[in-house]
């Protein structure tokens, strides 16, 4: 007769319970809820800056910060997009991403906790405003969840999938200003 040691039914069980919790995560980027104030002058600069007042979020700023930009940067629709303090710019706009609320999951949580560790979560605060007047052009919250990949539930998918929304805003702002050629 076969008979499996404790300590390996734990493992597996353990191992079973992990993998199944991250296939049944799934990921969700709230709607942006916009409040269109003032009609930009120019989208073809950006400056990008993110903030936070919360405790330890240096690693999180850069990512939001640099995920932002490249998502910019990647719909070629923006001539120039950098990060606040490299250039002086006076026409155009200034994203300022602020992170109000985050719930971290970390690779290594993952890695033991498997499913039990949760969904990472990321809510940050964007405000849009015009580099000449300096006036808020627009204001949108995003939300970020993960478990929507492979990965599933790591902070870094919620900071992509807000980043993700932050850039989709930008477009439609764009899109809304253009002036079109006949």
């Amino acid at each position: 007769m076969y008979s499996v040691k404790p300590t390996v039914f734990f493992l597996v069980l353990w191992i079973a319970a992990g993998l199944t919790g991250c296939a049944n995560s799934a990921g969700r980027i709230a709607a942006a809820h916009p409040g269109v104030i003032n009609q930009p002058g120019s989208m073809e600069h950006i400056l990008v800056a993110t903030s936070s007042h919360l405790a330890a979020m240096d690693r999180e700023k850069k990512v939001l910060n640099d995920s932002v930009i490249s998502g910019l940067r990647e719909t070629e629709l923006f001539p120039e997009v950098t990060e606040t303090g490299t250039n002086h710019i006076e026409a155009g706009i200034k994203v300022e991403s602020d992170i109000t609320q985050i719930k971290k999951v970390t690779d290594n949580a993952r890695l033991w906790f498997g499913g039990l560790a949760g969904q990472a979560r990321i809510v940050v605060q964007v405000t849009v405003s015009d580099l000449s007047s300096g006036k808020p052009v627009k204001t949108f919250t995003v939300e970020g969840e993960s478990g929507s990949t492979a990965r599933a539930g790591t902070t870094d998918e919620a900071i992509q999938q807000a980043a993700a929304q932050i850039t989709a805003e930008l477009v439609k702002l764009n899109a809304q200003t253009a002036v079109p050629v006949y």
